[in-house]
């Protein structure tokens, strides 16, 4: 369970946004912390202003005592702190109530001697006077009156507000990065199931592929890596069922095209050594059980050049021939095939001299297969031969006067196991050669096409 991808997914995606939370919410904290002792620092500065210029006015006879208290009373009260002025003897000139006194411990008496040598002191390190008495900080800064320092300014401020507000802060922020967690959370969750769920379905569909079951396609709603990974998918899926179906027809097509010259033969020899074919005929059931068994050898050499095609493991042999030189072999080699069924076989040279740079068996093999194909669908009339160019490229054109193809079945012809009698008259042959005469050319990166008319004939163009 916790290899799997939806755990690590979760895990990843939470630690790292519980470890950006948390460091957010400290960077936060010390922010809002380091402000507000900021504007702490600032209202004691100005208040220690304020009373070093009172302070001043009251040297010089502008206000009195009198007025002086109740100045510092009032800015004592409004800002919530305590002022107390201070003799260069540490004595209380002032103070904002005369009912408290200021307790001296070693760090007051240390800052008010840092004071009284021209330095200002501050103190927002929380602090307690003596036990029991509220947190505070303070700032120390001598009272200077003629460019001397004739006093000590010390203000306190209670800090216990301040914790106050820190920790209603730090609540705040804390149910806040709650709050966020959980929505977080949530987001993830849900993020993670949308990734996790069709990776895992993409697996337990591929098991069943594996086994030969057919599965639907993955379906993904998303526009991401993951949806480009499930059409992939789908794709291959596709892929794999339309290779299994071929498979299976592949299979079943040979065996039947196996079957068919087998039984033959087997029949005919039976036939001879069991004495029912007489002496007089076993001539005439021989000679037929040797077509059948050149048959079977060249549709087992088909075969195999069909599967070397499409593994890659045939490779080429270019060389460069002049393709007329070919042409009239194979024309010789063909012309007594083709006068058997009484039609003209007739060879045209548009061009003469075609050097070519092909595999030279290769090419022979597809002038033979093209022409070995007509000759199958061709009752009377002729079949063409004719050698061009198209700009550099070799042209090879067959014509037959045949009885023509289907428009709609001319697509398939270069289809494995098409056989003739898909659309013709004819039925010998596996449907194999017009595969290979497309492979071959493919190989040579050429292209080759069939036009078809019922009744008319057939042409198949070859370029390479």
């Amino acid at each position: 369970m916790f290899k799997g991808i939806y755990f690590r997914l979760v895990a990843t995606y939470l630690t790292l946004f519980l470890v950006v939370i948390i460091i957010i919410s400290f960077f936060s904290t010390s922010l809002f912390y380091k402000e507000f002792t900021n504007q702490i620092e600032d209202n004691l500065r100005n208040a220690a202003t304020k009373t070093n210029n009172l302070m001043e006015r009251y040297y010089n006879n502008e206000i009195t005592r009198t007025e002086l208290a109740a100045w510092l009373d009032a800015m004592g009260y409004i800002s919530n702190i305590k002022i107390y002025i201070l003799n260069p003897d540490t004595s209380i000139l002032q103070q904002v109530s005369a009912n408290e006194n200021l307790n001296m411990n070693d760090q007051l008496r240390a800052d008010i001697k840092t004071a009284m040598d021209g330095n200002e002191v501050i103190r927002m390190t929380s602090i307690t006077l003596e036990p029991g008495l509220e947190e505070v900080v303070y700032i120390t800064e001598p009272l200077k009156y003629n460019n001397a320092v004739s006093g000590i300014i010390m203000i306190f401020s209670p800090f216990t507000e301040v914790n106050k507000l820190l920790k209603e802060a730090i609540i705040t922020i804390v149910t806040v990065v709650v709050i966020v967690i959980l929505i977080g959370t949530l987001a993830i969750l849900r993020i993670s199931v949308n990734i996790s769920n069709p990776i895992k379905q993409i697996s337990d569909y591929a098991k069943q592929i594996g086994k030969g079951i057919d599965v639907p396609d993955v379906i993904i709603e998303t526009n991401d890596e993951v949806a480009l990974l499930g059409n992939s998918f789908n794709e291959m899926k596709r892929e794999i069922m339309a290779t299994e179906q071929m498979r299976k027809e592949i299979v079943a097509n040979v065996s039947h095209e196996l079957r068919t010259p087998l039984t033959s033969i087997i029949g005919f020899i039976k036939g001879i050594l069991d004495g029912v074919i007489s002496k007089d005929e076993e001539e005439k059931y021989l000679s037929i059980a040797y077509e059948e068994a050149n048959r079977l050898k060249e549709l087992t050499k088909d075969i195999v050049d069909v599967a070397k095609l499409e593994s890659g493991n045939l490779s080429l042999n270019k060389e460069e021939f002049v393709l007329n030189d070919l042409a009239h072999d194979v024309f010789i080699e063909l012309e007594d095939m083709v006068k058997e069924k009484n039609l003209d076989f007739i060879l045209e040279e548009n061009q003469k001299n075609i050097i070519v740079n092909a595999d030279k068996a290769r090419i022979r093999q597809v002038i033979i297969n093209i022409v070995n194909n007509s000759v199958k669908f061709t009752e009377k009339g002729s079949i063409s031969l004719t050698l061009d160019k198209e700009g550099e490229k070799a042209k090879i054109i067959v014509k037959d006067t045949g009885t023509g193809i289907q428009k709609d079945k001319i697509s398939y012809l270069f289809n494995k196991f098409y056989t003739a009698n898909d659309y013709g008259s004819a039925t010998s042959g596996a449907g194999l050669g017009l595969n290979i005469v497309k492979n071959i050319i493919d190989m040579h990166e050429g292209t080759a096409k069939i036009e078809s008319e019922i009744g008319k004939g057939t042409v198949v163009t070859v370029i390479f």
